[in-house]
């Protein structure tokens, strides 16, 4: 389901518009008649993140593009920081 609110109208009722988009509703929002943005779920906006990393890692690869080696330090790095994980902790 999709829903299209002005900016104007959004703005008292933010709240309701992010709980419906939480549910898995598009709620889109215009700037004088024009779509600007749209409200969607974070599942969602994940799901669209990964699809969009798989399909540039298809087309490279079909491109016979290689991908930059990624150093084992930032690597570590960056897999603690997504875990929510500090140095300390270890």
């Amino acid at each position: 389901m999709s829903d299209t609110y002005s900016i104007v109208d959004a703005r008292g009722q933010l709240g309701d518009l992010a709980r419906r988009a939480a549910q898995h509703e598009h709620i889109t929002l215009t700037d004088r008649g024009t779509p600007t943005a749209v409200l969607i779920s974070p599942a969602e906006l994940e799901d669209l993140e990964d699809a969009l990393a798989i399909a540039r890692l298809e087309r490279d690869r079909a491109l016979g593009v290689t991908p930059a080696a990624v150093p084992w330090a930032t690597a570590r790095q960056q897999l603690l920081d997504a875990a929510g994980i500090s140095e300390d902790e270890l």
